[in-house]
């Protein structure tokens, strides 16, 4: 991540791998360490206690007295995932976070901990204010299973994305720290037996990353009344959940044209504002790139630009995502 490190102190290299000291405890995604040895963990400045351990995730660290110095207790999906058993030897080290640490957007793939022909129903606006409740203050890193108990059964996530705001791809891991605000998604396969409901609901509120835009710092300087206007006439109505829009009649704008003379900002709004909405990547696309010489050609280029997006919408209805298409230089298709 450009302009952001993870920073690690001096703690014990190394440690030795036992259970949790309860079943229950298993099911709070914590590692337990001796009260002694909590000194090691403690973030400066913070009443946080973080682990990095064995370079593969980072947990929050909690003291228990059946904990002897010197080991580390893990859960069974954390030493999976780490690649440990009981009695292992496993590198630990203090986590310190930087600034601007926290999660805009949770993607979670879940399943049941014991698969079977078990089906279950999960409410996403339910289950989100559950976890975020459940993890909050703790570090989640893409790749990442996390074990849980909801309404008497136990699941499993996988983080399939973490975005902390203003994040930019990097060779780091992608993490963040769980916060109230932060947004879940969830998603199951067919095969999980896991329906999520309401996902559109939870959603309908958050299609944007981040809560309060500064128009200077995403560099469109010069350009806030055009800005506030694009905002209220494509996403206003957005964040209203479905059943209201639906109920009063409002129909969503499918698109916008923004037209004025080469250097006056258009691609830079148009491209800035797909970066902040949650959804799919946006498509970016030059209109002459789009022409063809063979006849038809043009035609099912455009047409493929939506495929994805009618796909979503067959197979998801209302809980398909947000899909944004940026055409640059649309006149040179449209020029009549």
């Amino acid at each position: 991540m450009a302009g952001r490190f993870f920073q690690s102190s001096p703690s014990p290299s190394a440690m030795i791998v036992t259970n949790t000291p309860a079943a229950d405890l298993a099911l709070t995604n914590l590692a337990y360490c001796c009260p002694s040895d909590l000194h090691h963990f403690a973030v400066p400045g913070t009443k946080l206690a973080l682990a990095s351990v064995g370079d593969s995730f980072v947990l929050s660290v909690s003291p228990h007295e059946n904990i002897r110095p010197g080991h580390i207790a893990l859960n069974a999906i954390q030493r999976r995932h780490a690649r440990v058993s009981t009695g292992d030897s496993i590198s630990v080290s203090r986590f310190v976070p930087p600034d601007d640490f926290d999660l805009a957007l949770l993607t979670l793939e879940l399943e049941f901990v014991k698969r079977g022909t078990k089906n279950e129903q999960v409410d996403a606006v339910l289950l989100a204010n559950q976890l975020r409740k459940k993890f909050v203050k703790q570090v989640m890193t893409v790749g990442q299973k996390v074990s849980f108990e909801y309404h008497g059964n136990n699941y499993i996530f996988t983080v399939n994305q973490a975005a902390v705001e203003g994040q930019e791809r990097s060779n780091a891991p992608e993490r963040g720290i769980i916060t109230n605000e932060t947004y879940i998604v969830f998603e199951a396969s067919n095969a999980s037996g896991i329906k999520v409901v309401n996902q559109r609901e939870a959603a309908s509120s958050n299609i944007f990353r981040q809560k309060e835009f500064n128009l200077q710092s995403l560099g469109i300087g010069g350009l806030s009344a055009e800005f506030a206007d694009i905002f209220r006439r494509a996403f206003a109505s957005r964040v209203f959940p479905a059943h209201v829009t639906s109920k009063l009649g409002i129909k969503h704008v499918k698109g916008m044209l923004l037209f004025g003379p080469p250097g006056t900002g258009k691609t830079l709004m148009a491209r800035q504002i797909g970066k902040m909405l949650n959804g799919k990547e946006p498509k970016i696309v030059n209109g002459p790139e789009v022409l063809s010489k063979f006849v038809g050609e043009t035609e099912k280029n455009v047409r493929d630009l939506f495929a994805d997006a009618e796909q979503d919408q067959r197979a998801r209805g209302d809980e398909s995502d947000l899909h944004v298409i940026i055409f640059d230089e649309i006149d040179a298709i449209c020029k009549v």
